[in-house]
Order: C-alpha cells, then structure tokens, then sequence
C-alpha cells in the first residue's frame, strides 16, 4: 500500500509545472554588440555631451535657425482687459430662480443651448 501512495504522489509532482525562467522584461533582447569599457565610458561621455543645452544651441546656429522674437502678452486694449476667466452676466438678481424656482442656483442657465456649460466651456463628460 505504501508503495502505491509513492507512486501516486510521484504522478502528481510530474504535473506540476515550475517557472523558473526571468519575465520578459528582465531578459535582453536584440542589441548591438557591446564595446569595451574605455569605448563604453567615451560613448557615455558624449552621449550626455550631446544631450546639453550648449550643443543644442550650436547645432541650431550652424544649421542657421535664429531664436525667434517673443511678443509681450498684452495685458490691455482699448476693448478691454483679458483675463484668464470670464465673468458671467447674472440672468436675475437675488438668491431664487424666477424661471425655475430653484434656489441658490445657478445665476446663468447652464443647460440653455442643450449642454451644461458656463461660458461657452461645456462640462458635462
């Protein structure tokens, strides 16, 4: 009997499937061959050399690119001031909605041209 519980138990582990092997991730791929360590280090060296501002910069002036001219924001105009945020033009004064009731609502429709919007901004996703 003991020797038919061994043989059992050894069928069972045959089943069993071990991972072993790295994920995908941790293995290389295709590359190219590698360099010596001096090469490696001198390639490093100018790959970050490459990366600088300072070799940008000469690169677009021997290729004749020029910095361009950035224009002021205007702050003014004889139409008015720009603003990063428009101002709403309140439908009704106080805090009820004649049209609807509603309390402390909205002082705009937002649902006026068929979306919730708030000047001409639509957010309803």
């Amino acid at each position: 009997m003991f020797k038919c519980l061994k043989a059992i138990s050894a069928a069972r582990l045959s089943n069993i499937r071990f991972y072993t092997s790295k994920p995908a991730f941790m293995t290389k791929g295709p590359a190219p061959p590698s360099l010596n360590e001096n090469d490696q280090k001198e390639f490093d060296a100018l790959v970050q050399q490459a990366n600088t501002q300072i070799a940008i910069e000469d690169y677009n002036e021997k290729q004749g690119f020029k910095e361009q001219q950035v224009a002021p924001a205007i702050k003014t105009s004889d139409i008015g001031t720009f603003g990063s945020q428009m101002q709403t033009i309140p439908e009704f004064e106080g805090d009820v909605n004649p049209k609807t009731g509603e309390v402390n609502g909205p002082k705009q429709e937002p649902v006026r041209h068929g979306d919730w919007s708030f000047n001409g901004r639509v957010t309803d996703f």
